[in-house]
């Protein structure tokens, strides 16, 4: 492997890191249909807890825009940002998109 590789692949790790802390943080949302208050929590290796319970998923997609996984049932979980900042959860299960209230 030459510098320039693994100089590129520094790089990205980097990237990747600060992509990370992005969506490191604690939310609550509600779902409408059934009036429950829900938490979710993101840590630093991108580990997600949805009301107390680990999330088992593959990452999807990684970037300033969204954060998307599809979790061991094969439905998918999108987090979108505003500005920097998540701001809306895509539930695949239910087809809803739900406004995160930040805990932080």
């Amino acid at each position: 492997m030459g510098i320039a590789a693994v100089t590129s692949s520094l790089v990205h790790k980097h990237e990747n890191k600060d992509l990370n802390q992005l969506y490191v943080g604690s939310w609550e949302f509600v779902h409408p249909n059934r009036q429950t208050k829900h938490t979710i929590i993101i840590y630093p290796d991108l580990s997600i807890i949805l009301d107390g319970t680990a999330i088992i998923y593959q990452l999807i997609e990684l970037s300033e825009q969204k954060l998307a996984i599809q979790d061991q049932y094969g439905y998918h979980l999108l987090i979108k940002t505003k500005n920097g900042i998540p701001d809306t959860l895509y539930d695949e299960l239910d087809d809803l998109s739900l406004p995160l209230v930040s805990n932080n």
